[in-house]
């Protein structure tokens, strides 16, 4: 049947692009010797970011007509600019002049129910650490980081400056790439070219750097989706729930008693 049909190439439609999704990957290669040199590989199309080219100019974009045609979207934008920046500097006055004609009572009510909507901040601090280490710890787990070459020469104005920034710069990549192959996917790392090396004829550090970053579009994407759902359930839960249309124990208790009081019969 045609409907039947339709169903299975939707499907496999479905199917084939979770799984392009899930195994293409979009890969960030950076280079760095003479100048620094960024690239981003998607889909088999190459895109060049540094360094950028220089820009072409077409004698036929600089017509008479053409000119005349940018002076007017030009004032048209700025027009548009300033119509939007005088809108709001109107709502500014207008808000203003309404929190001018209220008392003080009024606005520290205003203050206290709009600090009353918000979640106490030492629930905030909590929900947004879990945020941040599920977006690190999920993304760290779908990041491929590849080495393939790292050469620094460590120079500076007198030697024994450039002795300590040659010690610091060792003592802390062992743990940077410690740290890289746990959390994350390390490759490369026993055919690259890795030297760290003193250069007390020069007065400036030198590198020379070639390494890429790859991810999954679909991992990406799910490390994205599920930090968000963290953060909105986990939002909806420390957010006080509304209890302006509940009568508060107070006012309860003040109706009881006067309502006691005018039904008591007044005694001689």
């Amino acid at each position: 049947m045609i409907g039947t049909d339709i169903f299975w190439i939707v499907f496999a439609a479905i199917v084939a692009l979770f799984v392009a999704l899930f195994t293409i990957r979009v890969r960030v290669d950076l280079e760095m010797a003479d100048e620094l040199k960024l690239s981003v590989l998607a889909f088999g199309v190459r895109i060049g970011i540094l360094p950028k080219k220089p820009k072409k100019y077409n004698i036929r974009d600089y017509s008479l007509k053409k000119i005349a045609k940018r002076d007017r979207k030009a004032e048209k934008k700025a027009a548009k600019k300033a119509e939007a920046a005088k809108k709001k500097a109107e709502a500014k006055k207008q808000k203003k002049e309404q929190e001018a004609k209220l008392t003080k009572a009024e606005k520290k009510a205003i203050k206290a129910q709009k600090r009353a909507k918000m979640p106490p901040v030492p629930d905030m601090i909590p929900l947004f650490l879990q945020v941040l280490k599920t977006f690190f710890s999920g993304f760290l787990g779908k990041f491929h980081f590849r080495v393939m070459r790292i050469k620094i020469g460590v120079g500076s104005a007198d030697a024994a400056t450039t002795a300590m920034i040659y010690s610091g710069i060792c003592t802390a990549m062992k743990p940077v790439f410690k740290f890289l192959d746990k959390h994350s996917n390390l490759h490369g790392m026993k055919t690259a070219e890795i030297d760290v090396y003193p250069d007390f004829l020069s007065d400036s550090i030198t590198a020379d750097v070639k390494m890429s970053f790859s991810m999954s579009i679909g991992g990406l994407l799910g490390v994205v989706f599920k930090t968000a759902f963290k953060f909105l359930f986990g939002w909806i839960k420390i957010t006080p729930k509304s209890t302006s249309n509940l009568p508060s124990k107070a006012s309860e208790t003040s109706n009881k008693t006067s309502g006691s009081t005018t039904n008591e019969p007044k005694k001689a």
